[in-house]
C-alpha cells in the first residue's frame, strides 16, 4: 500500500510524502447517528465528516471520491472477516 500510495503521489501536482498524505486523510471519520423514534426502531445513519479544502484537493489528485454517506447494509467477505 505505501508504495502505491507512493506512485500515485509522484504523478499528482502535490508535494507530500505517504507519511503526510496519511496523517491527512486520517483526520476524515465517520460516525452513526441514531436519531431517537417514537416507536422505539432504531435508526442508524453512517456519515462522513466533510474533508477540509486540503484533504479534498488530496482526494481530487488522487482520484479518490469520499461519499457522504455510507452503506450500512455491506456485508464484508469471509475472506476479510477472517484476515
Amino acid at each position: 500500500m505505501w508504495g502505491t500510495l507512493k506512485h500515485l503521489l509522484k504523478g499528482s501536482a502535490l508535494k507530500l510524502s505517504p507519511m503526510q498524505t496519511l496523517a491527512l486523510a486520517s483526520t476524515l471519520h465517520s460516525a452513526d447517528i441514531v436519531p431517537p423514534t417514537t416507536d422505539g426502531r432504531q435508526i442508524r445513519l453512517r456519515r462522513v465528516t466533510s474533508p477540509t479544502r486540503e484533504q479534498q484537493t488530496l482526494f481530487e489528485q488522487l482520484h479518490i471520491h469520499i461519499p457522504d454517506r455510507l452503506n450500512l447494509d455491506q456485508e464484508c467477505s469471509a475472506d476479510f472477516a477472517t484476515a
